[in-house]
């Protein structure tokens, strides 16, 4: 049983240069779906349990949901929530490098060095090569205690190459089945979790009037013509305010799964927090989910401005199409990083690790680097056009 008190520890990693953004470079080599790209580190980063010295302890109470600046100049998710004696990962991106920042970030919080609950939402690289490790990192799956696995039902990628090593996929499933065969760890698919099958629930209970629902969509059971359609899609209740984090899901699994529950339950509901759909890309958080769920506050793990996906400019994340959209409902629009110079690995924190918590009944953000929203920062002024909603 883990051994915290009623009061939760927050962390929140300060900034190494001048109490401001940590300005970094990142020399990785640029890694595809197939075999594990060598040696990924960055020497930058800590090594798996050291403490960050640059981490400061401060008193909060009840959840709080982080999401995370991942070490590397490359754009990935990864969701942490505390509450209590329960710890929750969501997505463990964008590298293999990026598992020791991963690790130094959350290893505070997890006193009895277990993981509750892992959910990783798809088979893509800056979403699960975090997970497991490499000759040269420890992933987070062998750097903690891991309770329950739940997972995509369905991948169209290949877990071999054509020469037989392990992809992506196929390192981050080697990881999972080991540890249910040889450390008791429970696996669920999303499915399987939803149809309340084979030990698995559709709602977990975590505390009292705390809940974490693993949600329907249909690309669950049919095949998608790309692979972040079968994003797991997971809603947490925390005294009636819910919180909506839905992978890189595009529009046709979103128009799917707002469908599906205005038919089952009269629809998803308002959402205080919702974790921008596929790091504020254009395919994502469209018109019909936004209007399902009205969000309070959007946080999105990607780094702004980077050509990585797009050399046009305003279809670098956070796209201009997915700011016009999420304009209507809300400016409190939280970054993680920001990229500075892709080609020198160059890039340096946005708002950095965001924290978001209630407290009295009043969201709190709390932010590593600037606490500024989206449309007041000077990167946004300089490269987006400023919707009639947000002038």
């Amino acid at each position: 049983m883990k051994k915290k008190s009623a009061s939760v520890a927050v962390v929140l990693v300060l900034a190494l240069v001048g109490g401001g953004a940590v300005l970094a470079t990142d020399v990785l080599p640029n890694e595809t779906d197939s075999p594990e790209s060598a040696d990924n580190t960055d020497p930058g980063h800590l090594d798996p349990g050291d403490t960050d010295p640059g981490t400061t302890v401060i008193d909060g109470n009840g959840m709080s949901i982080h999401f995370l600046e991942l070490g590397t100049k490359y754009t990935g998710d990864c969701v942490f929530i505390d509450y209590g004696d329960i710890d929750i990962l969501i997505d463990a991106g964008s590298k293999t490098a990026s598992s020791p920042t991963i690790i130094n970030y959350i290893r505070p919080y997890i006193q009895d060095n277990k993981i509750e609950y892992v959910i990783a939402t798809h088979a893509h690289e800056d979403h699960i090569s975090g997970f497991y490790s490499t000759k040269t990192t420890t992933g987070v799956l062998d750097a903690f205690e891991i309770g329950t696995i739940i997972d995509y039902p369905r991948s169209d990628n290949s877990t071999l190459t054509s020469a037989g090593n392990l992809t992506v996929r196929g390192n981050y499933e080697t990881t999972r089945d080991k540890l249910v065969a040889e450390d008791g760890t429970a696996h669920y698919t999303a499915l399987q979790c939803y149809n309340n099958e084979d030990g698995a629930q559709r709602v977990y209970e975590l505390g009292p009037g705390v809940t974490m629902e693993v949600l329907y969509q249909p690309f669950y059971e049919k095949k998608a013509t790309t692979e972040n359609n079968y994003s797991v899609c997971i809603m947490i209740t925390e005294n009636g305010k819910q919180y909506l984090f839905t992978g890189d899901l595009e529009k046709a699994g979103e128009d799917a799964m707002v469908d599906f529950y205005k038919n089952d339950r009269g629809g998803l509901g308002h959402c205080v927090l919702y974790k921008g759909g596929h790091h504020g890309s254009s395919t994502s958080s469209n018109i019909k989910l936004l209007d399902a769920i009205t969000p309070d506050y959007v946080i999105i793990c990607t780094c702004a401005g980077s050509p990585e996906y797009s050399s046009t400019k305003s279809n670098q994340f956070p796209t201009q199409e997915f700011i016009n959209r999420i304009a209507s409902y809300t400016d409190k629009v939280y970054i993680t990083t920001l990229m500075v110079d892709f080609s020198k690995g160059v890039y340096e924190s946005f708002n950095g690790n965001v924290i978001f918590s209630v407290k009295d009944g009043e969201p709190t953000v709390t932010c590593s680097g600037s606490d500024k929203v989206l449309k007041d920062t000077d990167w946004f002024k300089e490269n987006r056009a400023a919707p009639a909603a947000w002038t």
